[in-house]
């Protein structure tokens, strides 16, 4: 029994998840941006939500009296690799629509400079995202869209993918994607490693350019990543708790006296004793089952094991 929950905890650290857009549904225009939800009340903007597989999108509509606008995510599956100008939703790729073929993508706009951000159910390490340049950026910077404003060395538009922290804080280290730089400029989906940011609760994009008229759009697929929990930095060694998985109590081998906090996997403190020692049996009858961390201090040394507790 016990081999076998370690053997299914951790294929469960280990699954991934994959967020492709294909469940969500389309609109006839051939895209979302919020239009057909808003209320129609002049002057208003409105911000809906719509969600796959734990992540969670934000559209916003401004309706004004005479024009309207949106930022944000909004989705498309336009394959329209023609029409170079804001009333365009068509990602630039070969084949047209979404990555590996698929239908539906992300179709994002920054304004003025940072896209609202995207959240996670629960604290997640994400590995890969595809990004697409959308056909308006694209042929500007190649100078395509007839307005004379193509790419030269030195020249770039950068997005910036950063962290939001389990804790609610901005990481201090994003990641960059360049959708063009110099005359580079990306023509396809590209995938990006991005498990440089490490455990997020969310995303924020920012973009930077050399050129202030560039189109800040981007195109979003395949959001890979993994569910992260504090679990995954505990250490391996010293592993002193003893039965685990765990029913009703436990023990810990190898101590004098210690102290010792028990936390769930979002850091909350369910159980703190001062005094423990290696004869002591900690009750845990009144835990929910699950995998919590135990801390232990025992004089100047500390030790982090992962415990599961079963019923």
């Amino acid at each position: 029994m016990t081999a076998v929950l370690i053997a299914l905890f951790t294929n469960a650290f280990n699954a991934q998840t994959l967020v492709d857009f294909e469940s969500l549904s389309v609109p006839e225009s051939g895209y979302f941006n919020g239009s057909t939800l808003h209320s129609g009340t002049i002057g208003s903007t409105e911000t809906f939500m719509y969600a796959e597989n734990g992540a969670n999108f934000y559209v916003s509509y401004t309706l004004e009296d005479g024009y309207d606008y949106w930022t944000g995510y909004a989705y498309s599956n336009q394959t329209d690799l023609q029409t170079a100008d804001w009333t365009s939703y068509s990602a630039y790729a070969n084949p047209a629509g979404g990555a590996d073929g698929s239908e539906n993508y992300i179709f994002a706009y920054s304004f003025p400079e940072t896209v609202d951000s995207i959240m996670f159910d629960n604290p997640v390490n994400i590995i890969t995202m595809d990004f697409a340049n959308t056909v308006w950026a694209y042929k500007y910077m190649t100078g395509e869209d007839g307005s004379g404003n193509a790419f030269t060395s030195g020249d770039y538009l950068k997005l910036e993918i950063i962290g939001i922290n389990p804790d609610g804080s901005r990481n201090q280290t994003p990641v960059s994607v360049f959708l063009g730089q110099n005359m580079d400029i990306l023509n396809n989906w590209t995938s990006f490693d991005v498990s440089a940011l490490g455990p997020v609760s969310g995303l924020i994009f920012a973009f930077s350019s050399t050129d202030s008229f560039a189109p800040f759009y981007f195109c979003l697929d395949n959001i890979v990543y993994s569910e992260y929990s504090a679990i995954d930095n505990a250490s391996d060694n010293n592993s002193i708790v003893y039965p685990n998985p765990a029913n009703n109590r436990f023990a810990i081998r190898g101590i004098q006296q210690a102290s010792l906090e028990i936390t769930d996997l979002n850091g909350k403190s369910v159980l703190y004793l001062q005094s423990v020692t290696e004869n002591s049996h900690v009750d845990i009858s009144a835990l929910n089952p699950g995998i919590y961390l135990v801390k232990i201090q025992n004089k100047n040394k500390v030790v982090t094991n992962k415990l599961s507790i079963y019923r």
